[in-house]
């Protein structure tokens, strides 16, 4: 592998992330029709996800000799993107569960 190419890989496995951390969130949401909660599964399945794809970059671009300024480059462009894209999923969070509250049917018995 080359540079490019890890360099690449690390930007589709942050996307990928991004989505399937998004679905949690929003199935969670409207689940318990709590945005909160569907926002805090977003936040904790997205840092886990971070972790992992940091840690596999850091052995990839180690292993085709990467220089340092690229690879801090490419983390902190991540890291600054991701409080904008929790926010943005706590509002649209916030927009899908704002009707479902009283929808929720409560079994007695």
């Amino acid at each position: 592998m080359d540079v490019q190419k890890v360099a690449n890989l690390f930007l589709i496995f942050v996307l990928i992330a991004a989505g399937i951390s998004l679905v949690i969130g929003f199935v969670v949401a409207v689940k318990s029709t709590n945005y909160k909660k569907g926002y805090i599964c977003t936040f904790i399945s997205s840092g886990v996800f971070l972790l992992l794809i940091v840690s596999w970059y850091d052995k990839a671009s180690s292993n085709v000799f990467m220089g340092t300024i690229p690879w801090i480059l490419n983390v902190i462009a991540v890291i600054i993107v991701l409080p904008l894209y929790l926010l943005v999923a706590r509002f649209i969070f916030k927009k899908a569960t704002k009707g479902q509250k009283g929808t929720k049917k409560k079994f007695t018995g």
